[in-house]
């Protein structure tokens, strides 16, 4: 499974269609750059990594100098063999519900990438929702679909649709895990529906990923 899901792995499964995904960011991104006249970006990550920002075609913006701030819950480790000349990485240790060190409107663009789905009970996924159009001026989120079939988690088949006294011991014997493993796990892994993800971010664009025919993810962003 892990040679599935380490999006630390270039060629794993999650990291391709990564690659596939980062594509509307570069659009993105285009259209802010062309919007504000600037020829410098920056961009606040909620929960984000190196290993995401190591797909972004960075050289596509050779006159662009972008500025990624990492916001976690945790300390963020900054590792020295990652770089990019025109780019200059910080690190926040930040509750992305409620990211009060930040200023209002201080990024160009509020980033997160299968993040708030992660981030508690349904109260704590509209106050993400409300720091994100908060603290930046454009947003772009995605989020896991929760009417793909496969839960992404654990690479399972429909096990995010059975009855709770179902799931846990579905994962226990399927990964190995034990009782309270496999509960805090479910836990954390609050999936969005599209109505839900629609609702936190009404007014936005929205695109639906697909793997092939399914929806597998939804992608929210600011109208420029």
């Amino acid at each position: 499974m892990s040679s599935l899901i380490d999006i630390s792995n270039p060629n794993s499964f999650r990291s391709k269609l990564r690659r596939k995904r980062i594509k509307h960011l570069v659009s993105f991104v285009e259209k802010v750059l062309e919007k504000n006249k600037k020829k410098e970006i920056s961009i606040c990550d909620i929960g984000g990594n190196y290993f995401y920002w190591n797909i972004f075609p960075f050289e596509k913006f050779a006159d662009v100098t972008f500025t990624i701030t990492l916001a976690n819950i945790e300390e963020y480790k900054i590792f020295k063999e990652i770089s990019k000349p025109n780019v200059k990485f910080h690190t926040l240790i930040a509750d992305a519900c409620d990211m009060n060190s930040i200023r209002d409107k201080q990024f160009d663009i509020a980033h997160s990438n299968s993040v708030i789905e992660h981030v508690g009970n349904w109260n704590r996924i509209k106050m993400m929702a409300n720091e994100v159009k908060r603290i930046a001026e454009f947003y772009f989120i995605q989020t896991p679909n929760f009417g793909f079939p496969v839960e992404p988690h654990y690479v399972l088949p429909l096990v995010h649709w059975l009855p709770r006294s179902l799931q846990t011991p579905i994962l226990m014997k399927a990964r190995k895990l034990d009782f309270d493993k496999a509960t805090k796990l479910f836990e954390e892994n609050r999936m969005l529906t599209k109505r839900e993800f629609w609702y936190l971010f009404k007014g936005s664009e929205f695109i639906i990923e697909r793997f092939y025919l399914f929806p597998k993810s939804l992608i929210a962003k600011s109208r420029i």
